[in-house]
């Protein structure tokens, strides 16, 4: 046996060195891979150990041993057995008393150090439109995804033939972030490279986990200079020119005056009813001059959110768009732009007999001339001809009518009309009033005594000169105390994965929900990552059938020693839609049990939760223009303290751009008949297969047990297999070096019970003493043990 500290060779005592155990549990613990496999040898104190510790026994030393990293290195014959970490624990005349650690993997070390926001991710953007769009489609590290957050349901009051369009804001959309890019981030910044198919595959790639904004406790700026400020009444006002409308109290023309008019609490409205909520903490909220200012005691970086509500009146444009008041100005930098959407439906597809219906030709141009048609029972018929961009049509009272065209008059007759047009009833007209409703943030600005903030910037445009507005008297004001990013203000990677964990927790979480093992090559800097069923078996198949010495005897025991009779495998208990749903169902959602039938399990049931991460519901109907379309449900309006902003960990599948049914088109910020469809479990349709982050199988997807069915099983009926195997040195060195071709502890081994020859996989390797050339391993029989 040789040793050397920094390839200074050293001189060996008279015990007898083994090397330590090594168990394959240490796989799946990301701590035990931090520590690695530790022993501890003593040397006499000679010459060359002097100077290799540094003279560590002389009292007046220039520096001590332990001040700086030292590698040790074990050998036999030539095979490197062991290196790793050396530190010196203690120094005295007989002799020296190291620890040498091996494999224990730096970047598990340095995840379980780490804040997870202080991860190197180059991302850099403005909360937009824009950038939220983008996201979808773009190699971007995090993306925004539409989330409904949990609320108690509110009744429409509106009188509009259509109900309020409730608007999605930036608000109403959430960073995720790219799990892969996190986790080869982590491995990355610690100087290792992975090694997993896995890791590569379509489901890992497509995972996403929830991002996070800063937050704080905000009570004392809250109870100190918040206000909450509403309208008494409503107010109405036409377009100017330029097809706009201020809230400006000191302008006469098109204005609405001020965008709220009292935080006075117990005021009462215009309709006699006390407004609940006003406040006006501090007096910082006031009138001056008749406009309406925030003045903050102390300086201070607040944003504002807006609850707005207004009937516009609108033209309708295409099949899809409305021409109506569809951007709001909130001050420099901040011009939120939508579009109005025409929900009205276009009946071309459903004809009814005696029934009047409204013809509108998108695309008209003066002097064109039209010919309606359709097929009446079994002949095409005129329906009636026009020359205007609408004209009300009456179908007759009796036939069976389908398949109306449009027609356009040329030079020679008629052709089809290429143009856009539809057929909507009767009562709609081509102008009309539609109503809108949005809440959204503004960007953080810094305030103070001598710098307030006037609100009379705000106007509505986009309408066409003369259009009407009508603002709701429940449009609302309050200020928000360091609050998640606004609208158009600039972020980067850490303003959106605040998460107040260490980036360990990450790889812990997808370790527990993949059943992931884990094994670091330390001199190579490189880790495998794979699940279970993939890990062992990877190494190639080795024929140890005439390793085993019989001398020490063979010992078998049941694997059931080990575990429950009942383990549940499961997330964090949910909040709000899940916690509901929980209620009501026989077992919790992402939940999955397994049970052992064998009478030597232990007693009483075991619960294996994932330490981060919740399961989440997702549900359709929350957008009126899309109301097929699936939205997470995040957060618990039973939850007081919750700031609205952020909400607990959740992880998705994000599957693309998912297509609408025809009528449907998801708006802000897209216009487009898809939406990004991000789920934790999808039921699938007639676009996509269902798929599940669940444990347990639902609707048709298999759940995530199938990464722990095998070893299950194996648990419940099979068994460990203790013996004795002959094995070389350079053998024992190969074992814990992947790859090589060599026999490895990720390998199926062919071994001799004296019973019969059984396939297993290493459980664990025992001391190892190179002189001997024997070694005490623990296999677990495999279920596939037929050779």
């Amino acid at each position: 046996m040789e040793l050397t500290i920094d390839k200074q060779p050293c001189d060996l005592g008279a015990e007898r060195i083994l090397l330590p155990a090594w168990d394959a549990a240490q796989t799946a613990d990301i701590e035990a891979c931090r520590d690695g496999r530790k022993w501890k040898i003593t040397i006499p104190a000679t010459p060359r150990n002097d100077a290799a510790t540094g003279f560590a026994r002389e009292l007046h030393a220039v520096a001590k041993f332990n001040d700086a990293a030292h590698e040790a290195c074990l050998s036999e014959g030539g095979a490197e057995l062991f290196r790793g970490r050396v530190r010196l624990l203690a120094a005295s005349d007989e002799g020296y008393e190291l620890e040498i650690g091996y494999g224990g993997a730096g970047w598990a070390a340095n995840a379980s150090l780490r804040m997870f926001n202080t991860l190197g991710i180059d991302y850099e953007a403005s909360l937009t439109p824009t950038t939220i769009r983008d996201s979808w489609t773009a190699s971007t590290p995090v993306r925004f995804f539409p989330v409904h957050r949990d609320e108690y349901p509110q009744r429409n009051s509106s009188t509009d033939l259509l109900p309020a369009e409730r608007l999605l804001s930036t608000d109403d959309y959430h960073p995720f972030l790219h799990v892969a890019t996190l986790v080869e981030r982590i491995f990355d910044e610690a100087g290792y490279r992975i090694e997993s198919r896995f890791f590569d595959s379509e489901l890992f790639r497509s995972l996403y986990m929830s991002g996070a904004y800063s937050s704080g406790d905000t009570a004392a700026a809250e109870a100190r200079m918040g206000f909450f400020a509403r309208r008494l009444s409503s107010a109405s006002a036409t377009a100017n020119e330029a097809g706009r409308v201020i809230a400006n109290p000191l302008s006469v023309l098109n204005s609405v005056g001020n965008i709220v008019e009292t935080a006075t609490a117990q005021s009462v409205d215009a309709d006699g009813e006390v407004v609940e909520g006003l406040c006006n903490n501090g007096g910082c909220f006031a009138l001056d001059g008749g406009r309406i200012c925030f003045t903050p005691l102390v300086e201070t970086s607040v944003g504002f959110e807006y609850y707005l509500k207004y009937t516009t009146g609108h033209r309708i444009l295409s099949r899809t768009r409305l021409k109506g008041f569809d951007t709001i100005y909130f001050g420099p930098g901040s011009e939120f732009s939508f579009t109005l959407a025409n929900r009205y439906k276009d009946l071309r597809d459903s004809l009814s007999a005696n029934f009047t219906y409204r013809a509108v030709v998108f695309d008209h141009r003066d002097g064109a001339r039209y010919r309606l048609r359709y097929r009446r029972d079994d002949s095409l018929e005129t329906w009636t001809e026009f020359a205007a961009r609408t004209a009300l049509v009456t179908t007759p009272a009796s036939g069976r009518l389908s398949a109306p065209v449009l027609e356009v008059g040329n030079a020679t007759g008629w052709e089809t009309y290429s143009g856009d047009w539809a057929l909507y009833a009767g009562y709609i007209g081509e102008t009309g009033e539609t109503t809108v409703e949005l809440r959204i943030r503004t960007a953080s600005e810094r305030l103070g005594p001598s710098s307030p903030k006037y609100f009379d910037q705000v106007y509505f445009g986009g309408a066409e000169e003369g259009m009407r507005l009508e603002l709701d008297k429940h449009c609302s004001l309050a200020p928000r105390f360091l609050s998640g990013p606004g609208f158009g203000e600039r972020i980067r990677f850490a303003d959106v994965a605040r998460h107040r964990i260490r980036q360990v927790e990450l790889l812990e979480a997808l370790a527990h929900m993949f059943n992931l093992r884990f094994y670091t090559e330390e001199a190579a800097r490189r880790v495998w990552i794979e699940p279970a069923d993939d890990f062992f078996g990877a190494g190639p198949e080795a024929d140890w059938s005439t390793r085993t010495d019989f001398s020490q005897g063979v010992e078998r025991s049941d694997r059931a020693f080990d575990i429950h009779e009942r383990r549940t495998w499961c997330y964090q208990e949910g909040d709000g839609a899940v916690s509901r749903y929980d209620a009501g169902a026989e077992s919790p959602l992402g939940a999955w049990s397994a049970t052992c039938d064998s009478a030597a399990a232990l007693r009483g049931e075991q619960t294996l939760r994932n330490p981060l991460f919740l399961p989440s519901l997702d549900s359709a109907g929350h957008y009126l223009n899309a109301p097929s379309a699936r939205l997470l449900e995040v957060g618990d309006r039973d939850d007081l303290t919750a700031d609205g902003t952020n909400f607990t960990p959740r992880i998705v599948r994000y599957v693309g751009m998912h297509p609408l049914p025809e009528g449907e088109r998801w708006g802000y910020p897209s216009n487009e008949a898809a939406y990004p469809l991000a789920a934790f479990h999808f039921e699938g349709d007639a676009a996509a297969e269902a798929f599940t982050l669940c444990f347990e199988d639902r609707d048709g997807a298999q759940g995530l047990h199938r990464y722990y069915d095998r070893e299950v099983r194996r648990e419940a009926l099979r068994e460990h297999i203790t013996l004795s195997v002959r094995i070389a040195p350079d053998e024992y060195a190969a074992l814990f070096a992947p790859g090589t071709g060599a026999a490895e502890i990720r390998s199926v081994f062919r071994i001799d019970t004296g019973r019969g020859v059984v396939r297993a996989l290493l459980r664990s390797v025992g001391a190892y003493d190179p002189s001997k050339g024997t070694v005490r391993c623990v296999f677990d029989r495999l279920e596939e043990d037929a050779l």
